[in-house]
């Protein structure tokens, strides 16, 4: 589970993480170029500039709306609970949520540092915590949702895949069931939450990394009921869950229709295969989550090139995976850490002028 934290991480874990992140993509890229026949810098400028701009603009117009949509998500599950906040506020959640995830392994930065922003404006701890939850659940499932859809429609996008990228695929099906059934548990069922975290308490305390356990206790328990009140305001609320995995369901189509729409930009894009490219993608997404490495880097590319080329030349595909893995990830975390920025420098003059 992605745990929850009131503080950011360290300037020094932050930017090793960048690093990290910074050689993991360089490594991306060469093993993507170095596996394609035929692939060369000159041949792919010459394919950029031969891409269709009204397809382009498509392909960029989806890697806001999958930014907006998270906002929107964030947003209704806030205002439900009693906390409306601005769009702009909302923008910050998510670019958190996006930029952290994609720099962290198993995306473990994402939920803290969304839910350090959530308490900055004032939103209590617990309700975040909720609120990311319920999130995290939806999102789990809508991605499962669109697969197993997919799946029945287009058959055939699942043999697109070699040995390997099945059995990641399969693989990340059965991680992202199981994180799905885990979110779910959590939220409904505070006795086990309740257990977790208390075990965790005494571990830290027979570590002697905490001191004061009991008076901890007591307050672990005073949470718990603040807990238990909050989860206790989404029994009922169909019409709430409907429309946050609605939102959900369309943030995750507006990802894979990036790829989509950059296919339809190159040369040789046709509308006949983008159903079937759509069905491959939604496979790359699951697949992806089968090795914790930041942003799924590495995985995804080579899954994306993978599927690409059962489709198309290994060029074509080169081509398409670098095109759309830029735009749908590192365009989209470039502009989700610069949104970041924005809201640190917010923060620390709002605290220089308190």
């Amino acid at each position: 589970m992605k745990t929850k934290s009131d503080k950011p991480e360290s300037s020094s874990k932050r930017f090793l993480w960048s690093l990290l992140f910074l050689l993991i993509a360089a490594l991306s890229v060469w093993a993507v170029t170095s596996q394609a026949k035929g692939f060369s810098p000159r041949q792919f400028l010459e394919y950029l500039q031969n891409n269709n701009p009204w397809w382009l603009s498509a392909a960029l117009l989806s890697m806001l709306a999958y930014i907006v949509f998270d906002v929107l998500m964030i947003g209704c599950l806030l205002k439900d609970f009693g906390y409306r906040r601005g769009f702009p506020k909302c923008v910050s959640y998510a670019a958190a949520d996006l930029y952290f995830s994609a720099i962290t392994p198993s995306a473990t930065g994402g939920q803290p540092m969304e839910a350090y922003f959530m308490i900055k404006d004032g939103i209590p701890a617990v309700i975040s915590t909720v609120v990311l939850l319920t999130y995290l659940l939806l999102y789990t499932l809508s991605i499962l949702i669109i697969g197993l859809l997919c799946l029945i429609l287009i058959p055939s996008s699942f043999l697109a895949f070699g040995t390997v990228g099945r059995i990641f695929i399969a693989v990340g099906a059965a991680i992202q069931i199981g994180l799905a059934l885990f979110y779910a548990m959590l939220l409904w069922n505070k006795d086990m939450l309740r257990k977790i975290l208390d075990w965790g308490l005494r571990l830290l305390a027979k570590l002697h990394i905490i001191r004061n356990l009991e008076r901890r206790e007591e307050k672990l328990q005073a949470h718990m009921d603040q807990y238990a009140a909050a989860t206790a305001l989404l029994k009922g609320r169909r019409r709430l869950l409907a429309k946050t995995l609605f939102l959900n369901l369309a943030h995750r189509a507006s990802q894979i229709l990036i790829t989509v729409f950059c296919f339809l930009a190159g040369p040789g894009g046709s509308l006949r295969l983008a159903p079937k490219l759509f069905a491959v993608q939604s496979n790359v997404v699951i697949g992806a989550y089968c090795i914790p490495i930041p942003g799924s880097m590495g995985v995804t590319d080579l899954m994306m090139l993978d599927g690409f080329s059962s489709l198309m030349s290994e060029q074509q595909a080169a081509n398409l995976e670098l095109l759309a893995r830029a735009t749908s990830f590192y365009i989209c975390i470039f502009l989700c850490g610069l949104i970041v920025l924005v809201k640190y420098a917010m923060l620390r003059l709002r605290k220089n002028h308190l």
